[in-house]
């Protein structure tokens, strides 16, 4: 059986935000191995994984301290949002 994979386009910061926060939640070695890797900028993601990840970084957006943190954790949530409504809407 084949895994399928939602693809999201990533620069490093937004990378490192989601190991940074939600590093608990990247079930899946492959999606791992690709935000590890610097050079990547289309990371693999599980529909259940990319859930649990908008789920964790909601939680630190809503503690925010910052008005950068705020900004940028909103704008990533955005972005993992439209990919992950994108793939419930495509199958």
């Amino acid at each position: 059986m084949t895994r399928e994979f939602i693809e999201v386009d990533l620069n490093n910061d937004e990378k490192e935000a989601i190991l940074k926060y939600a590093s608990f939640f990247v079930l899946n070695e492959t999606t791992k191995s690709d935000l590890e890797n610097s050079g990547k900028k289309w990371i693999r993601f599980s529909l259940y994984d990319l859930t649990s990840i908008i789920g964790e970084l909601s939680y630190y957006f809503n503690r925010s301290k910052s008005d950068q943190q705020f900004y940028f954790l909103n704008q990533l949530i955005g972005q993992l949002e439209y990919y992950e409504q994108n793939s419930m809407h495509n199958k």
